[in-house]
């Protein structure tokens, strides 16, 4: 059989790969070094690839992933990592490590819902139970990803509600707070003692994806500080199961 090869395509392949797993912006110089081409061979694939919308170069001459690659087959992706075994069993440790219920919540339907949730198994808990939607101004679930998502997704979230004066600054305000610290915390406005904790699961384009969720309740035993480390604990592996699901490479 002959074998037909398209050098070009291949290259382009490779960028994208690469630039993926490196999951920060890069230079053209660091890209024809790390993928040991010459400039010549890369210099037209790279042209390509902006035109077409998989990369953009800023004003550094640095280049990026756009989300052109993963934005319509996202929502696949995090439904998987609620359904696996990893993200059940890691909501499951949590439970039963902190006696606190916790929640994982996406956009879907340029909504943010729960996708899966986890309770403590003898304990009463206040908690948003699978299929809820979330409050799109307060929740801190949306909150994290009106910050920290990619900019489509931050605009789907927020582009049907309506703002007043009053209300966009006190959210310019959280938003810029929780981008500083990488987290939400809000405290209900309605049950006294209740602080929901939201960590971001983060993405190979470095944009949240999802949020997983600990609404505190003070008047059940455990700390509140382990509590959170142990939440960012959960997200930080969750992050990797995303990134593997999103990017398989043998």
């Amino acid at each position: 059989m002959t074998d037909y090869r398209a050098p070009a395509l291949s290259r382009g392949l490779s960028v994208l790969e690469y630039m993926s797993q490196a999951g920060v912006p890069m230079t053209m110089s660091e890209l024809v070094a790390a993928l040991h081409l010459s400039f010549n061979q890369l210099f037209r694939i790279m042209q390509c690839l902006e035109e077409e919308g998989y990369l953009k170069q800023d004003a550094s001459r640095y280049y990026r992933l756009t989300g052109k690659l993963m934005f319509s087959s996202q929502p696949r992706f995090v439904e998987q990592l609620a359904r696996s075994d990893s993200c059940q069993q890691l909501m499951k440790d949590f439970t039963w490590r902190t006696n606190q219920p916790c929640h994982l919540a996406a956009l879907q339907d340029d909504q943010v819902r729960v996708i899966a949730h986890r309770h403590p198994d003898f304990t009463p808990s206040i908690s948003a139970r699978e299929g809820s939607l979330l409050n799109t101004v307060k929740s801190s679930s949306s909150l994290v990803l009106l910050a920290l998502a990619s900019d489509q997704d931050s605009w789907r979230l927020i582009r049907h509600y309506g703002l007043d004066n009053r209300l966009r600054g006190v959210m310019v305000e959280q938003l810029s707070q929780i981008k500083a610290q990488g987290y939400a915390e809000i405290p209900h406005d309605r049950i006294v003692g209740l602080t929901s904790v939201s960590w971001p699961v983060i993405g190979p384009d470095n944009h949240a994806h999802a949020v997983i969720t600990c609404p505190w309740f003070d008047q059940l035993p455990g700390e509140y500080e382990d509590a959170k480390q142990a939440l960012c604990q959960v997200a930080s592996q969750l992050s990797e199961t995303l990134r593997a699901l999103m990017f398989k490479h043998d």
